[in-house]
């Protein structure tokens, strides 16, 4: 049961992130097509003039969003985001990072009569947070020709909820513009991800970080359905080719993840409609699978001193989905 409520409580966090990005307008470029993160190599074109000193093109995008609520449902919950790129020539740098935070009030029941195992005597609202997680990514693209790039990127996140006090890494490789006309784009990378991990501890055990080396995959493409309406979906994935020694194994609770056993796919889709001129309205789905997810930490509304039984050692859900409805209004 224990189990179920915590799932329950995750459920209606995500549930609520959704309504606060429905609700709260991005202040974003609006567009007709949805693009994925990634460098693009039609996005930076080599000047005609030989010698003429390539145009600067600065792109700027923020977002925020707060829910509140209150009386019998009581939560409040805020996002925030900031994309920024600067492309020159063939180079181009994006930068982009964002929050999520939010807490609920649950109702819990109270039993005061020993006589009556299952007598309510009262009720009592205890705060728990439901939602604690940020990132940062750098990217830095070089474009050697019209359908082919190098790229670069470091990150940085966290999500306590999952149990990861702190992730990130870095990421080197190859970038390819397999088909690319007035309706579609398709991209395709392969390149190493390097990948560090530190856990939320828990009482009485140690949990190491883990270092994990990976080879990445990934396939995106956009496409043009209208004058004012594009789709979007990506594929992106790491398959970890060491060995994850200090890594608690999701199947055994013992520690050690062998290679290719750690895999992680982050799937994206999206579809973007132009409204009325500067108003655009998105609708997003994003799935992340971590075949060896991390270890929970103990419930935030648990009793203090609380610690998980000898033997027993839950984990965060191998797969978490997000679904995103966003207006997106062009303030640049």
């Amino acid at each position: 049961m224990k189990n179920a409520s915590f799932r329950h409580r995750r459920l209606t966090s995500g549930v609520l992130m959704i309504l606060a990005a429905a609700l709260a307008p991005a202040a974003a470029r609006a567009q007709a097509n949805p693009t994925f993160q990634f460098g693009k190599p039609d996005e930076v074109k080599k000047d005609d003039k030989k010698g003429e000193t390539p145009k600067v093109e600065w792109k700027v995008q923020a977002k925020a969003g707060v829910l509140l609520t209150s009386g019998n449902s009581q939560s409040q919950n805020a996002t925030m985001g900031l994309d920024a790129s600067r492309k020159e020539g063939n180079n181009k740098l994006a930068l982009d990072g964002g929050l999520a935070y939010g807490r609920s009030t649950l109702i819990s029941p109270i039993y005061d009569n020993p006589a009556m195992p299952t007598e309510i005597d009262g009720i009592a609202r205890e705060s728990i947070t439901t939602t604690n997680n940020w990132f940062s990514k750098g990217r830095y693209d070089r474009f050697f020709t019209a359908n082919n790039a190098g790229y670069a990127s470091a990150e940085a996140a966290a999500d306590k909820i999952a149990g990861k006090t702190f992730f990130g890494g870095g990421q080197i490789g190859y970038s390819r513009q397999l088909l690319a006309d007035k309706l579609q784009l398709l991209v395709a990378e392969i390149g190493y991800d390097f990948s560090y991990e530190s856990y939320v501890q828990q009482p009485g055990k140690t949990l190491d970080a883990v270092s994990i080396h990976s080879a990445r995959l990934f396939v995106g493409d956009t496409l043009k359905l209208t004058a004012a309406t594009g789709i979007s979906a990506s594929v992106e994935a790491f398959f970890n080719l060491n060995k994850e020694g200090a890594a608690l194994n999701v199947n055994t609770d013992q520690p050690g993840v062998d290679a290719f056993k750690d895999t992680r796919v982050i799937g994206k889709a999206a579809l973007t409609t132009n409204l009325h001129k500067q108003l655009s309205i998105a609708f997003g789905f994003t799935l992340r699978y971590d075949q060896n997810p991390a270890p929970l930490p103990v419930p935030s509304g648990a009793a203090p001193g609380s610690a998980y039984a000898a033997g027993f050692q839950p984990f965060a859900d191998k797969v978490d989905t997000m679904t995103e409805a966003t207006l997106i209004y062009t303030f640049l």
